[in-house]
């Protein structure tokens, strides 16, 4: 659904509707002792969802009973749903929603994002303005493109190719805008011209059923840089945010932070736009001195997503399941431990039914 354009249906009505009703009732019960007493818990999401549905049912509208906490997915490399099937079937549990990554000209979907879409996951899709033989894409040029022109064709394209699927689709053009890798494309204001450019497009063509989610990395939000990059609330529907506990990865000497810190200043400015967040990348790396510390760092994440106050306002999260070679402090898989791996089967299976 894209900002501002257009009335809720009664269906849709519906579940908003259920949904206030849901984040009051989880307030109150943070201040209460009983809540189990009335069928609520600040653990456990016992109030039904109105959009009903399995928790293992990926179809659109099957949210599950599970009424507050967000949808959990992960990123697996390159996209590949045999290393997706494998992971649910040591895990036991399926997820819900699939990270995706692209360059301008991929051919979207491949058979294996495909095969997901077909078994109604829910897809974020990030399209970045790189070209597969690394040639960049301006943020100005996509602003000012006109139709006809290879840019402009090629933005279309994208958009009428997510707006053809019928589910949940979540797009994100270019994520981390702020970051060196994407200081070629150009300037944050550009950045927001491009921003601009594509909703209203995406609007005109009729993809009113796809949630633009605007991703930063933690920065932006922690300086106060974020709102150069922000489009503004009628071009947003989702904000989000790439955490990363980074610690010794890279060579760095960065402290542990806990997954908290981490996220409560991306938090923190969606909810002040009256925006859910989605987490759309989310890991640790491993503290070779304790074997057991990244296996506690992903128990507390669970314990903190599953806060009601958190919760009420989280789209979906993500983790990001790679191993990158060429560092190895930078572990980021989700079994690169044996204590990591029962503890991460404990938090998808706590989020995902």
């Amino acid at each position: 659904m894209i900002a501002a354009q257009r009335p809720l249906s009664p269906t849709n009505a519906n579940v908003r509707r259920g949904q206030t009703l849901r984040r009051a009732a989880a307030m109150l019960c943070l201040g209460l002792t009983a809540c189990s007493a009335t069928g609520l818990s600040t653990n456990e999401n016992m109030l039904p969802d109105p959009s009903n549905g399995s928790a293992n049912d990926h179809s659109a509208g099957a949210d599950s009973q599970r009424w507050m906490l967000p949808r959990f997915g992960m990123a697996v490399p390159r996209s590949k749903y045999a290393t997706l099937a494998e992971t649910e079937q040591q895990i036991g549990t399926d997820m819900a929603v699939m990270r995706v990554f692209a360059r301008w000209d991929t051919e979207f979907p491949s058979v294996d994002v495909a095969r997901m879409l077909t078994e109604g996951r829910k897809v974020h899709l990030s399209v970045r303005p790189r070209t597969e033989d690394k040639r960049d894409i301006l943020w100005r040029d996509i602003a000012s493109a006109a139709p006809g022109t290879p840019t402009y064709d090629q933005l279309r394209g994208w958009l009428e190719k997510v707006a053809a699927y019928e589910g949940d689709v979540y797009f994100t053009l270019n994520h981390e805008p702020e970051t060196q890798a994407s200081a070629p494309n150009g300037t944050p204001s550009e950045y927001v011209a491009a921003w601009r450019r594509m909703v209203d497009l995406l609007r005109e063509i009729g993809g009113g059923d796809v949630k633009t989610v605007l991703v930063l990395g933690r920065g932006p939000y922690v300086t106060g840089e974020i709102d150069q990059w922000y489009p503004g609330d009628e071009y947003v529907d989702i904000v989000g945010v790439d955490p990363y506990n980074w610690f010794l990865c890279q060579g760095t000497q960065r402290d542990w932070m806990t997954p908290e810190d981490l996220i409560e200043p991306a938090l923190s400015f969606a909810q002040s736009r009256g925006k859910k967040l989605a987490i759309a990348e989310i890991a640790s790396t491993e503290d070779p001195d304790d074997p057991t510390r990244k296996a506690q760092w992903i128990d507390a994440l669970g314990d903190y997503l599953s806060r009601p106050s958190v919760a009420a306002d989280l789209e979906h999260v993500t983790w990001f399941s790679v191993h990158d070679a060429g560092w190895p402090d930078c572990d980021w898989a989700w079994d690169s431990s044996p204590q990591s791996a029962e503890a991460f089967t404990r938090l998808v299976k706590r989020l995902n039914g």
